[in-house]
């Protein structure tokens, strides 16, 4: 993976998790801290992300401000609730491997925040 394409990677993990710390991230992506650290920087400079970096053992890392997207790549809480919804009234006219497909596409779109 070459730096442009990591840089838009933990841009999508942080949109999508909102937060993480620079040794989650430098882990993740197998690169060192400090090249998270140029990372980070570069990704609100070229992207203009409205980041916010904390220091601290407990409370630090890197958070996403506001509700910024990059490539939406979630679904808010009322549209997750609507396909659960459709889930519970459909769950008896599709087969279980549908459903499990269902379940599936709810997990991955859910934000963790």
């Amino acid at each position: 993976m070459g730096t442009a394409e990591r840089r838009l990677e933990i841009l999508k993990y942080l949109c999508r998790y909102r937060r993480a710390t620079m040794p989650q991230l430098a882990e993740k992506f197998g690169v060192s801290v400090r090249t998270i650290q140029r990372d980070i920087f570069e990704i609100e400079a070229t992207f203009h992300v409205p980041l916010d970096i904390r220091c601290g053992k407990y409370d630090g890392g890197v958070f996403v401000k506001g509700d910024y997207s990059f490539d939406r790549a979630y679904m808010h809480k009322d549209e997750l609730e609507l396909l659960a919804k459709l889930q519970e009234l459909v769950s008896d006219r599709i087969t279980e491997k549908e459903n499990a497909l269902l379940s599936q596409i709810i997990k991955t779109y859910t934000n963790i925040a």
